[in-house]
């Protein structure tokens, strides 16, 4: 089979989504080695090109791809030639965009809304299905879907976040049980230091940083762990919310209520000035 231009044979292929920054670049640096080639997908060109100088200078073998993931089917051509030269061992759903309560009040828009749901579900299944068949038929691979602790419990000031989260976790375990021959991982983060989280305002207890997080991860893929969720303490509590009357879990959550200032494409669509 031709080999990508830049890819060697005998290693193992990693495609990672989102990967110019954030929790992405973080994993993308956990797993760059001499035994590793990557795949880092996004659409910031200049934040895509350093996170694979520094896979390359941790030994790995790095290309860049990008390619807006709300393009289903021009994601879906190009996601199929990129395996189709080299198989894609591992894929990690980690693209991610996030909307809320806005600072001041007041509930994300409807276009906001929409693009969450766009970005963490349609897209992120996108992706998983048109890489899942390409995979069954070798019969293998592994896909890590990066959820959210989210998903466990909704958050009232992040309710489309946290249904797009709910959602790709759904649709992930559907195919885990559905006997697929592809491994399905999904972990569930809790708060994490990134350029998105940064755009919070409020509590944020428990925080880990990105390369504390992508370590984590991926020891914990590594040992062959499915189910990830962390920090531990925080994963329990927001698990026990469901063990609660409404009104009493309603009055847990209020103590830790944040704003989300809208990002530069969302102040983009809001100014209807998106294409």
């Amino acid at each position: 089979m031709t080999q990508r231009p830049g890819f060697a044979s005998g290693k193992r292929h990693i495609l990672i989504t989102g990967a110019s920054g954030g929790l992405g670049g973080a994993l993308a640096e956990a797993y760059a080695g001499p035994s590793e080639r990557l795949t880092l997908w996004g659409r910031n060109a200049e934040r895509l090109d350093a996170t694979r100088k520094l896979c390359e200078e941790r030994g790995a073998e790095a290309v860049v791809v990008r390619q807006d993931l709300q393009a289903f089917a021009q994601t879906c051509d190009v996601l199929s030639a990129v395996d189709a030269s080299d198989p894609v061992d591992m894929l990690i759903l980690n693209a991610g965009v996030s909307s809320g309560t806005l600072p001041g009040g007041g509930f994300e828009s409807a276009a906001a809304a929409s693009r969450t749901m766009n970005v963490n579900a349609t897209a992120a299944v996108n992706v998983m299905a048109c890489l899942l068949e390409r995979m069954g038929r070798r019969g293998g691979g592994h896909i890590v879907c990066i959820s959210s602790l989210a998903a466990l419990y909704p958050l009232p000031d992040s309710p489309a976040y946290s249904a797009a989260k709910t959602a790709l976790s759904c649709y992930a375990k559907a195919i885990r049980a559905s006997g697929s021959p592809v491994r399905i991982s999904i972990v569930y983060p809790g708060y994490v230091d990134t350029p998105m989280s940064r755009r919070l305002s409020g509590p944020q207890p428990l925080r880990w940083t990105a390369p504390q997080a992508a370590s984590y991860i991926t020891e914990r893929l590594e040992a062959g762990s499915d189910t990830i969720a962390f920090p531990r303490l925080l994963a329990l509590g927001t698990c026990l919310l469901h063990l609660l009357p409404l009104p009493l879990a309603s009055f847990f959550l209020r103590r830790f209520s944040f704003t989300i200032a809208p990002d530069e494409e969302a102040v983009s669509l809001k100014s209807g000035s998106a294409g």
